[in-house]
C-alpha cells in the first residue's frame, strides 16, 4: 500500500520497527549523554522532598505515582533534557525518509562522510579549506590613523554608586563596577 497521507507514513513507521529502533537508540543516547546524572539527580530530589512531607503518608500507590508525575512535570526539567539531546529530529527525520525511500522504491544515498567512488576533473581539486596555499595572499588591511583631537579626551569622573542617576549614562567610557548591592547574584529587584 503506497503511502499517500501522513497517517499511511505513521503505520508504515511503526509497522516497519523503526519506532521500536529509534527508541531504544534515543534512550541509550539519553543515558550516555553528560546531562543524565544532573537530570536524575533533579528527579531523584524533586520525589525525595515529596515523600519526606509527609503528605503522602496515607496516599494509595496509583496516586502517588501521579502526583510525583504531576511534581516532576511542574519543573521543565524533563523539556530540558529532551532539548539537550538534539539527535531526536535528526534521528526522526532520517527514519521517516528512509521509510518513504523505500516506499517509492528509490536506494538510500551515501552517507555523507564517505568518500566519492572516483572524483573527476573540478571535484579532483582540493577546496581553499583543504589546501589554504590555494586562498590568494592577503595584505592585512591598515586602520586609518585618526589624529588626536578635543573630542579624544575625557575627563575622569569621581562617581558614587549610590548616587547615580537611572538615566542612561550618555558617556561611553564612564562604566561603574557593581556594587555589593547590585550584584546580579545578589537577591532579585523589586520590595524586600
Amino acid at each position: 500500500m503506497p503511502i499517500s497521507e501522513p497517517r499511511d507514513l505513521v503505520a508504515q513507521f511503526k509497522t516497519s520497527g523503526e519506532f521500536d529502533k529509534l527508541r531504544r537508540q534515543l534512550l541509550a543516547d539519553a543515558q550516555r549523554s553528560s546531562g543524565f546524572e544532573a537530570f536524575k539527580a533533579r528527579v531523584e530530589e524533586i520525589a525525595r522532598e515529596r515523600l519526606e512531607s509527609g503528605q503522602t503518608a496515607y496516599t494509595a500507590p496509583e496516586l502517588l505515582h501521579k502526583d510525583l508525575m504531576q511534581e516532576i512535570n511542574r519543573f521543565p526539567i524533563v523539556d530540558r533534557f529532551a532539548s539537550d539531546v538534539p539527535m531526536l529530529s535528526d534521528n526522526i527525520r532520517a527514519s521517516l525518509q528512509r521509510t518513504l525511500r523505500e516506499d517509492r522504491g528509490q536506494k538510500d544515498p551515501p552517507p555523507e562522510n564517505a568518500a566519492p567512488s572516483q572524483p573527476s576533473g573540478e571535484s579532483a581539486r582540493p577546496s581553499p579549506k583543504e589546501d589554504p596555499s590555494l586562498l590568494p595572499s592577503q595584505e592585512p588591511a591598515l586602520a586609518p590613523l585618526v589624529p588626536p583631537g578635543p573630542s579624544s579626551e575625557v575627563p575622569e569622573k569621581e562617581m558614587d554608586v549610590d548616587t547615580l542617576d537611572s538615566a542612561p549614562l550618555t558617556d561611553p567610557h564612564e562604566t561603574v563596577a557593581s556594587s555589593p548591592k547590585s550584584s546580579p547574584l545578589s537577591s532579585p529587584p523589586g520590595p524586600s
